[in-house]
């Protein structure tokens, strides 16, 4: 099993490339820290050997910004394998991948880590895989100690790259909120797009470490880091107008509603923070499911205004996933035009705000009634109610 944590950190000495880093090979493991069985072997980075239970993980040395975006690429090679039998954070072995506690029955440590987003390269097929060569993505919350299996977002067909083969696979992995997309050894179709917060997911304050885990258990294999590159920022080649979260409130992760790949309050949050002023957390699904008193109908001011949701989960893209401004799409102009919207002269999916009935109202634009149901994600901003 091979395992990929994915998630932060800064320059690296000499190897510093603009705001991120560049390893293009492994002769030295100067800026990493290693743990548990990973060491470097000849000019590669061996997270475990071909033994029975072992762990190991590599963590880039200091955290690096996650909120604007990323795109990292690194290549691996899986050898050895036993085909009789089929930061400093480190989980547990056998079909954990080394990021979750050890999975049931496996001996070790019974440790995971939490509050992580990973990409896990699985290559053992247990009760619940469809295969022994997919790709899933997978989050933790708090808990230290997370049940095994996973939740994890998506997980990839049967691929068509075997990835225990014995040859060097690259990975491209690229984060343009709330888009992640995971190529392999094909750099420009992904085999896996799911939307995730990573910024919420990993707390803090927008960065996280980056780097990788690695275990076996009563099978094995040798897991090997040939390079690796990682830069942060948005990533120009994919097109989204999502924003992120930067907000005074933080939803813990035990209130997100289950089943969602984006955080997703059961109910929105409305906060006064002063006479006339208010910072509104408002959930995708629930249609004009946020309002501020405003009797006299004085104007209002609504500013601040950042999240990320999809208000078209099938579609997981920029098509369907976006933030407060909305996908660019007016619902007029669609060829079924705007039948059903609550808001048909504004962008789809954008936030939009109504006075009815001494009250201001607040919801996302999509279609009434079911059109609603399978959103997911929610906005943040704060509300000004002018006294006249």
């Amino acid at each position: 099993m091979f395992f990929l944590s994915a998630f932060i950190c800064v320059p690296l000495r000499q190897l510093c490339v603009a705001s991120g880093f560049e390893f293009t090979g492994f002769s030295s493991t100067a800026g990493l820290s290693l743990l548990g069985d990973a060491g470097r072997h000849k000019k590669e980075l061996r997270l475990t050997g071909a033994s029975p239970a072992q762990v190991g993980a590599a963590w880039f040395e200091a955290r690096q910004p996650v909120q604007s975006g990323f795109e990292t690429t690194f290549t691996f090679r899986l050898t050895n394998q036993d085909f009789e039998q089929g930061g400093a954070a480190l989980g547990g072995i056998g079909a954990s991948g080394g990021f979750m506690c050890s999975d049931q029955g496996a001996a070790g440590p019974q440790r995971g880590i939490h509050s992580a987003v990973a990409v896990f390269f699985d290559t053992y097929k247990n009760d619940w895989d469809d295969s022994d060569n997919h790709v899933a993505t997978c989050i933790h919350g708090p808990v230290p100690n997370p049940q095994w299996p996973p939740r994890c977002l998506g997980y990839s067909m049967k691929l068509s790259v075997k990835l225990k083969n014995g040859k060097p696979h690259t990975v491209r992995i690229t984060y343009s909120p709330p888009v992640l997309s995971v190529f392999l050894d094909n750099l420009t179709e992904p085999v896996q797009t799911v939307s995730v917060d990573v910024a919420r997911t990993v707390g803090g304050d927008g960065s996280a470490w980056v780097g990788f885990t690695a275990s076996t258990g009563g099978a094995w294999e040798n897991h090997d880091l040939l390079s690796w590159k990682f830069g942060a920022g948005p990533r120009p080649d994919v097109s989204s107008n999502m924003s992120l979260v930067s907000s005074t409130i933080a939803f813990k992760l035990g209130t997100c509603m289950p089943g969602r790949t984006l955080c997703t309050p059961e109910k929105a949050i409305v906060e006064e923070k002063a006479p006339g002023e208010y910072h509104v957390s408002l959930p995708a699904h629930l249609e004009w499911g946020a309002s501020v008193p405003n009797p006299a109908m004085s104007p209002v001011r609504v500013y601040n205004v950042t999240g990320a949701i999809c208000w078209d989960p099938r579609l997981r893209d920029s098509g369907g996933c976006n933030g407060p401004a909305g996908n660019g799409t007016i619902p007029g102009e669609e060829a079924e035009g705007a039948a059903g919207f609550v808001a048909p002269k504004s962008p789809t999916g954008s936030l939009v705000v109504r006075s009815l009935n001494g009250r201001v109202w607040f919801s996302i634009n999509d279609r009434t009634g079911d059109g609603f149901k399978d959103n997911e994600g929610f906005f943040e901003f704060d509300v000004s109610v002018r006294q006249q």
